[in-house]
């Protein structure tokens, strides 16, 4: 597949976006109430038919992202393609934001200029069996500074757990798949101490217990992962006298 830049390659483009403030609250759709939920267990399954499922903010607020999580869209009816839409009042005229086209089943999360929401629509025609486990909304965290060299990118890095069968003379006789996932660290340098303070902290506290979605280089790659953190996220004073700081995430995502 080839890459596609998803927003214009600015200096401020190169940093990684986080969107972890899911500012959707309700739905028309009770069945889709399961988007709403931040596991990758609990799932929306579709019927026939064309649907627009839409879903309300608390009030009317500012968004850039929305993203979709542990999915089969790419597979189901081989491969389905879902509008995103947004209007600007409960019940307004629909305008669209982006049509997702899925290459995998992977999270898929798009970025744009902020717009003023409150109410955002999913509309697509499918026949029954279409999961959607999560749908986010909301603004961005964007990064200080970029991720500079020595990052494994999380959607090319797996993490798998085996359980291999071999016979008392040593020959391979099976593997089966007992866990699996991705995994990766991000890592951040000379984020200046009140930024981290107003920016990143408040995304440490919800990172306690809420997964997010996360962008590593949105000017280069369109790809995300829906994860969770793995231990407490503990920044590190630089020296020098100018309060720089640095830090690192342990994110272990979901795949299919």
């Amino acid at each position: 597949m080839p890459i596609v830049p998803i927003i214009e390659p600015t200096a401020s483009a190169k940093n990684a976006r986080i969107g972890y403030k899911n500012l959707l609250v309700t739905t028309n759709l009770t069945a889709a109430d399961k988007m709403l939920i931040p596991n990758t267990y609990e799932r929306y399954i579709s019927g026939n038919g064309g649907y627009t499922i839409k879903f309300q903010l608390a009030g009317i607020a500012a968004i850039d992202f929305v993203a979709i999580g542990a999915h089969n869209a790419a597979t189901h009816d081989g491969g389905i393609d879902i509008l995103v839409k947004y209007a600007a009042t409960i019940g307004g005229a629909l305008t669209t934001i982006e049509n997702l086209e899925f290459a995998d089943n992977s999270a898929k999360m798009v970025l744009f200029d902020e717009i003023q929401a409150a109410e955002i629509a999913l509309v697509f025609n499918t026949t029954s069996g279409l999961e959607i486990g999560v749908f986010y909304a909301g603004k961005t965290l964007e990064m200080e500074q970029p991720i500079y060299g020595g990052h494994s990118p999380i959607d090319l890095s797996s993490k798998t757990q085996y359980e291999s069968v071999m016979s008392e003379s040593g020959n391979f006789l099976g593997r089966t798949i007992k866990r699996q996932g991705v995994e990766s660290t991000f890592s951040w340098q000379h984020l200046s101490p009140t930024w981290y303070r107003e920016n990143f902290q408040p995304f440490v506290l919800s990172a306690k217990i809420i997964p997010f979605f996360i962008m590593w280089r949105p000017d280069l790659y369109d790809t995300a992962v829906f994860g969770f953190t793995t231990k407490d996220i503990k920044p590190m004073n630089m020296g020098g006298g100018s309060g720089l700081m640095n830090v690192s995430i342990n994110v272990m995502g979901h795949s299919e």
